[in-house]
């Protein structure tokens, strides 16, 4: 009999089969892992909120939810039946759900809370871990993140520790060219640079907000884009919200292809659909090339600022009046 796949809300499941997948997520969670705590939480019924399953016949063998979070969507109870498992079940399910997630939300972030030992399995499927290990009714956890955004001929999304990025990363911030805008302009010179970077960028992401990695759809790495909240100069915050910045990083063997203003031009219209109303950018005077992105992705010149990073900059906005 063939495996079939399922997606509703809590309303509209068949009590039977509503009945077999919180059976099977008690098994799993509380009798199989030996962890007394309330598996239903109320939040299976949020706004929103729908299971996923994988059956055969009338038999649940796998499951999981999708939880719709103002600024995120959060995978959870990812659960295989004992019998069921190592077939690809809970693979081909997790598929599912992030096709459903790219197709009505791209470019959200997808969180989910992975037992430590699992990490690797969901890093298949494009998740990075996002945060401190941390334990959960006595287990390992951690914290990760996906994100997905594409456009007609790039792909927007983590970047992850492997050597391939890690390699680019390196190679890219270690030229002078690609350096020579920003900040100090100092290069990298030890490839251990890397990791402290990823650490930072790390601490960037929060909803919409992150560094995202450019790459084309067959994985040729080009660049990152940037949105972040920015930092205010020296005696100029008071009394004002944060502002957020657009920046653009790519490698100079992908220089005068468009892909920063296709990049870019996608990140901004996604912050807009997501309520931030006003982006900047600053760009070093020098910086003509990066200028010429912010004006082709619609961002209105304001001219020079010393507002931002205690640095003079031009400075560039997209809010609603602009994009009117």
């Amino acid at each position: 009999m063939a495996v079939t796949f399922h997606r509703a809300p809590v309303a509209d499941i068949a009590p039977l089969t509503l009945y077999r997948i919180l059976w099977m997520r008690v098994l799993v969670f509380v009798v199989e892992q030996d962890a007394a705590y309330p598996e239903i939480d109320g939040r299976d019924i949020e706004p929103g909120a729908e299971l996923l399953w994988a059956s055969e016949g009338d038999e649940v063998l796998a499951t999981l939810r999708l939880l719709r979070e103002p600024a995120n969507t959060r995978i959870g109870r990812v659960a295989t039946a004992p019998h069921a498992r190592g077939r690809g079940i809970a693979a081909d399910l997790m598929r599912e759900a992030l096709e459903v997630v790219d197709a009505e939300a791209s470019g959200i972030p997808v969180l989910l809370d992975a037992q430590a030992h699992l990490a690797g399995w969901y890093g298949r499927f494009g998740f990075v871990v996002s945060g401190a290990p941390f334990a959960e009714d006595g287990i390992p956890h951690v914290p990760m993140r996906r994100t997905r955004l594409a456009t007609d001929r790039l792909v927007l999304g983590e970047w992850t520790r492997s050597d391939e990025d890690r390699a680019f990363l390196f190679d890219m911030y270690r030229r002078p060219e690609v350096r020579r805008f920003l900040g100090t302009g100092q290069v990298m010179t030890d490839a251990a640079e890397v990791d402290a970077l990823l650490d930072r960028w790390r601490g960037l992401a929060d909803g919409i907000l992150g560094v995202r990695a450019v790459s084309t759809p067959g994985g040729r790495r080009l660049g990152s884009v940037l949105l972040k909240r920015i930092p205010w100069s020296s005696g100029v915050a008071a009394g004002r919200d944060d502002d957020v910045e657009i920046g653009w990083h790519f490698h100079p063997d992908a220089w005068g292809e468009g892909y920063a203003t296709e990049a870019a031009a996608a990140v901004l219209a996604l912050a807009h659909r997501h309520g931030i109303r006003r982006v900047v950018a600053v760009t070093n005077p020098a910086n003509a090339a990066s200028g010429a992105v912010a004006e082709r992705i619609g961002m209105r010149l304001e001219g020079s600022t010393r507002d931002y990073y205690d640095a003079e900059c031009v400075l560039y906005v997209s809010d609603d009046a602009s994009r009117a």
